[in-house]
């Protein structure tokens, strides 16, 4: 996050508006849980006058996009839905003192669930977008839960997707060499060295690195090195690497920052 303005760290750990709306009457969804970003926006509009009363929305996805959705949701309340529809992904930017063009995939996706809920409120219908490819993402580390939002069940688990970087913290575990333990894992082993190596990148693209060090017991032990073995933002790179994990396996599996034996 040190790469972040002061506006963008606010609304990352301290998001607006987080968590569903009991009253709305449209919603609007964007991204998906296997691109790595994905919304929810729900909306309280009056039929009456078309103002919109009340915005919540419930989000996976890294800072800039977490922050992206708290903005929008401050930027429509009270205003009326044909101010909203006018919002741009210029204007969410703006709202948060600016981002660069790497990092405007959260007001792109913020702009598609408004125009998707604008639309549900009209009764019209919007074409749903191209899929993302899959990178960074933060969503809950079970099958479950990722199963109910995908069927757009509300609710949030204790640990709540907006706070995994803070709470994702591990000690150093001691570990056995790491051929001994991906050897004795099998293909599940080959499976998990295959999503890391295709992770990695992501890792790189921020100053850091991560190795696989083994698979025990439904524990895949990993280490992290240069910027990210500090970097808050990590854990949301690795919530994101252990739903991917999960996903593909079909079974738990938990993530544990190690230290090299």
């Amino acid at each position: 996050m040190l790469d972040y303005g002061e506006k963008v760290r606010d609304h990352f750990f301290n998001p607006r508006n987080a968590g569903a709306l009991a009253g709305a009457n449209a919603v609007g969804e964007a991204g998906s849980l296997h691109g790595g970003d994905a919304l929810r926006l729900m909306l309280q509009i009056d039929p009456a006058s078309e103002r919109i009363e009340a915005a919540r929305f419930l989000a996976l996805g890294g800072g800039s996009a977490i922050a992206s959705f708290s903005a929008l949701t401050e930027l429509v309340i009270g205003q009326s839905v044909a101010t909203a529809q006018r919002l741009s992904e210029g204007d969410i930017a703006e709202a948060l003192g600016g981002l660069p063009p790497e990092r405007m995939r959260g007001p792109a996706l913020g702009r598609q669930a408004l125009s998707a809920a604008i639309a549900a409120f009209r009764g019209e219908a919007v074409a749903a977008p191209a899929p993302a490819a899959p990178r960074c993402a933060p969503p809950p580390a079970t099958v479950a839960y990722a199963a109910r939002l995908a069927r757009g069940e509300a609710g949030a688990p204790a640990a709540h997707p907006l706070l995994a970087a803070r709470r994702l913290k591990a000690a150093p575990v001691p570990l056995a060499p790491a051929s001994a333990s991906l050897a004795a894992a099998g293909d599940t082993g080959a499976a998990i060295a295959r999503i890391i190596e295709e992770m990695r990148p992501v890792f790189q693209r921020d100053g850091g690195d991560i190795e696989l060090l083994g698979v025990e017991a439904g524990q895949v032990f990993v280490h992290l090195s240069g910027a990210c073995a500090g970097c808050m933002m990590a854990g949301h790179t690795l919530s994101g690497l252990q739903a991917r994990i999960i996903a593909t396996l079909g079974r738990s599996m938990r993530i544990i920052p190690s230290g090299k034996a």
